[in-house]
């Protein structure tokens, strides 16, 4: 038997490539997911530590002493929960609304990955 007659050897077996309408892999959509190079995993301890150092960030925000962040990621969305410690006497309400606006733009920003929402705990209270 000759390797041309073996079913998916010969040239003439190869299937067509796909075209995508912007000429790149994936097409328009090709952010995240596969890569044309391999596939690249970000961990949720990175997904933590980048939603940290965002909260950190945010005026009247710090985050709490135990366990501050916590993510699951599920194909490309994040799930987030939070302890988050105010500074006196900003309010926790109008905080924890600047912190998840925050956060969920530079986690996004920085994973390519979507939030899909952002549990906070008012953890603590500083002065």
């Amino acid at each position: 038997m000759r390797g041309a007659d073996v079913a998916g050897t010969g040239t003439d077996t190869v299937p067509r490539q796909r075209r995508y309408p912007d000429g790149a892999p994936g097409g328009a959509h090709g952010v995240g997911g596969r890569d044309p190079g391999g596939r690249t995993v970000i961990e949720h301890d990175v997904v933590e530590k980048a939603a940290a150092q965002a909260v950190r960030e945010v005026p009247g925000a710090l985050l709490a002493r135990s366990r501050g962040t916590r993510a699951r990621i599920s194909g490309e969305i994040i799930l987030l929960r939070l302890r988050v410690g105010v500074h006196y006497p900003h309010s926790a309400r109008e905080v924890a609304a600047r912190v998840r606006g925050h956060v969920r733009q530079r986690v996004e920003r920085i994973t390519g990955k979507r939030i899909r929402h952002i549990d906070i705990e008012i953890a603590e209270l500083v002065r």
